[in-house]
């Protein structure tokens, strides 16, 4: 949900919009499907966008619906738009367990062609346990950085963002629980001072996230389906 979510903020600053989907095959659409598993819930959220083209979003008509379902429970995804973007999303309860298959099914009328399923397993669950949050860590000091798992084959890529600091990323390969973000890796961002502004601390954004790929229904022509868990903490980040 999280991605759908920023992919639709660059939407919006670009300028997109929403078109009723009678026109449109299938055939015609890019879907956007996921799952995410939120750190402490006992859920799955599941989202989906629709798009023809890059800017323009697709909303579903009468009789239409796209729905997900797995691990015994199932949900038709609620529709929601602003500012021209649209998309569809909703929870499976208790779903949770990893490599439970989630499918989520788009329902059509006519000949426009339903796309009943797209399908990902869900990954093991990731939860940072170090560093703790709120912890002032230097630039100049080496991070360690542990999580808790259950065993995997999946990789995982442990990524960092803040205002004062360039965006990176460490990739960590099956098995590893624990990782360390080395000194000078995280870089602060080369700006201009604002007047009575510490541009040389702020809060940065620990993020590990654990990702499958699924398969998409061959009746789209184009998109993705994934899963993922995500484990987040926010430290602080001084020179």
């Amino acid at each position: 949900m999280k991605r759908i979510a920023a992919l639709a903020v660059v939407l919006v600053l670009t300028g997109c919009s929403t078109v009723e989907s009678k026109d449109i095959r299938t055939s015609g659409i890019t879907a956007n499907l996921v799952v995410t598993l939120p750190e402490g819930t006992d859920a799955a959220d599941v989202s989906a966008s629709l798009r023809v083209g890059t800017l323009t979003f697709v909303e579903l008509g009468d009789g239409e619906e796209i729905s997900a379902s797995g691990g015994g429970k199932d949900a038709v995804l609620r529709h929601h738009r602003a500012a021209g973007v649209t998309s569809y999303s909703n929870r499976l309860d208790g779903v949770v367990a990893a490599g439970t298959e989630i499918t989520f099914g788009l329902k059509r009328g006519g000949a426009d062609g339903s796309a009943p399923t797209s399908t990902v397993g869900l990954p093991e669950r990731v939860r940072l346990v170090a560093p703790a949050a709120g912890t002032s860590y230097s630039r100049r000091r080496d991070i360690a950085v542990r999580f808790e798992s259950e065993p995997s084959q999946l990789p995982s890529v442990l990524t960092w963002a803040g205002e004062c600091v360039q965006e990176g990323s460490l990739q960590l390969e099956p098995g590893r629980t624990s990782a360390t973000i080395a000194r000078g890796s995280i870089k602060q961002v080369t700006t201009t001072p604002t007047p009575g502004k510490d541009v040389s601390r702020c809060q940065v954004r620990l993020t590990l996230t654990r990702r499958t790929e699924g398969k998409l229904d061959s009746a789209f022509k184009d998109g993705t389906v994934t899963a993922e868990s995500q484990s987040a903490r926010e430290i602080s980040s001084v020179p």
